[in-house]
């Protein structure tokens, strides 16, 4: 496909990288020794530039949803818009790489292609507005995975620190395991994001070809291949062809040099970046220039298509699957924390409640029984004897309803199961005092109403104070 020109006033100094499409392509330097001490506080060095990744992630979030619109109404993104996602794709990547130990060099400053050891390429094409407008939902499964290879980045990522602490390097079957699983969620923005159109796929890396032979790095470097400006192909594929730089690339807007009588012009390192024109002024803190514990890039790395090719080892594949498998074993972990933990919480929430309830209830039942003391109190000075009687047992009828009401209220209130046996004994004790209240309201003399109330009411009044204690200590104890 047709790549497409930069953003206006980047005019970077050599061909793009020639692609059959749009898919987002990295280039890694591959493993090298690094300053123990910068690994030790890396977290702590790379907070300025999360910092600043945090703030240009939110300024990406309002214009990917602007450029949403517009790819869905023209089928591609604007340039301007393009350009700005690519340079901050590229400066998310830089910041990834460094966190994950994938480089000790710092990342500079700086929305534009630089000189670094990991490198991203980006050609924004025509989209599928189709696809446009279910990206989301088309980018679920991707999301899912790349959650699920975060968390298993977090756990062998604490692995891999210890070891590049400890030895000062990264073995290089685990560096292009973590170059991979980096790769790929780059891969997953860059498609959420409508960068590209190609669906992120290529987290076991690129298949090996048979003219591909793997270098001491993850990168897959051709045989013989020459090396050329860096990022792109040799000078002489980029004349032959009708080209227009992608974004974040050299030479935007610019044809590619004419070869000359003694052939083709020779590409220089790239050593400023992309607006770096080669001189030391424009020169860059790199790899094996003071203050970097790696060795210098090669020239003019990286060079040609086979520079952005990823493809791993046996040993590799098998680290990037175990990356899986321990996100999906830490996810599940979550989610059963996360589940015994609503749980646990739900309990807490229904203890409160219960206790609430329940006490509101029988504070309730408590104030009627004393109103229900003092009425008593004032029908026994009634006369004559018969009157007071009725006045009493009129009374104590009432109290009989009050304890049905505290029944149902007990029997209503959800408790945690481990209080459910104290609510049960609470509720028949309830409902057998009720009933002794009813039978005392049925009294027909003094003599049978002091008979009830002391063989019957006085024992039930008992077990209900027992068994409203004890339900009181299983909800606290719950």
């Amino acid at each position: 496909m047709a790549e497409v020109p930069v953003a206006a006033g980047v005019s970077p100094s050599a061909p793009p990288v020639p692609r059959a499409g749009d898919e987002i392509l990295m280039a890694f330097a591959g493993p090298a020794r690094q300053r123990r001490v910068t690994v030790l506080f890396r977290l702590l060095l790379a907070i300025p530039q999360v910092i600043v990744l945090y703030a240009l992630s939110i300024a990406a979030e309002v214009v990917a949803i602007a450029g949403w619109f517009a790819a869905l109404f023209t089928g591609r993104l604007p340039a301007m818009l393009a350009g700005f996602l690519t340079d901050w794709l590229r400066w998310s990547a830089r910041v990834v790489s460094y966190l994950a130990l994938l480089t000790d060099r710092y990342p500079p400053f700086e929305l534009a292609d630089a000189d670094y050891p990991v490198r991203v390429s980006v050609a924004p094409g025509q989209l599928n507005r189709l696809t446009v407008l279910f990206r989301i939902i088309l980018a679920f499964p991707v999301a899912v995975l790349v959650a699920v290879l975060a968390y298993g980045s977090a756990v062998i990522g604490f692995v891999a620190w210890l070891i590049v602490l400890i030895t000062g390097t990264m073995p290089v079957p685990l560096y292009q395991a973590i170059a991979a699983v980096t790769r790929y969620g780059i891969r997953y923005y860059g498609y959420f994001f409508l960068l590209s159109g190609a669906y992120p796929g290529g987290l076991f890396g690129d298949p090996a070809d048979t003219d591909v032979a793997l270098t001491a790095g993850p990168l897959a470097v051709a045989a013989g291949a020459e090396p050329g400006s860096p990022g792109y192909a040799p000078q002489e594929e980029a004349a032959a062809a009708d080209w227009t730089p992608a974004y974040g690339q050299p030479d935007a807007g610019r044809p590619p040099a004419e070869p000359s009588a003694d052939g083709p012009a020779p590409a220089g390192p790239l050593v400023g970046g992309p607006l770096g024109d080669g001189s030391p002024a424009d020169a860059q803190l790199g790899p094996g220039q003071p203050g970097s514990g790696e060795a210098p890039l090669p020239a003019g790395w990286p060079a040609g298509p086979q520079a952005w090719r990823l493809v791993l080892s046996s040993a590799a594949k098998r680290l990037v699957a175990l990356f899986v498998a321990v996100g999906v074993v830490v996810v599940v972990a979550y989610a059963v924390i996360i589940g015994i933990a609503a749980s646990n919480s739900s309990a807490n929430v229904n203890r409160a409640a219960a206790i609430n309830s329940i006490s509101a209830a029988h504070g309730t039942l408590l104030g009627q029984l004393s109103g229900l003391s003092q009425q008593i109190s004032a029908c026994q000075n009634q006369s004559p004897q018969a009157a007071a009687l009725t006045c009493v047992t009129k009374l104590d009828k009432q109290a009989a309803g009050d304890l049905g009401t505290f029944a149902n209220a007990v029997k209503s209130t959800p408790v945690p199961s481990s209080a459910s046996t104290a609510a049960a004994q609470l509720t028949v004790a309830a409902d057998q005092l009720q009933a002794a209240f009813q039978q005392l309201g049925t009294a027909t003399s003094v003599a049978q109403y002091e008979q009830i109330d002391s063989s019957t009411v006085a024992p039930n009044v008992t077990r209900f104070n027992d068994a409203y204690a004890r339900l009181g200590r299983a909800l606290n104890a719950s």
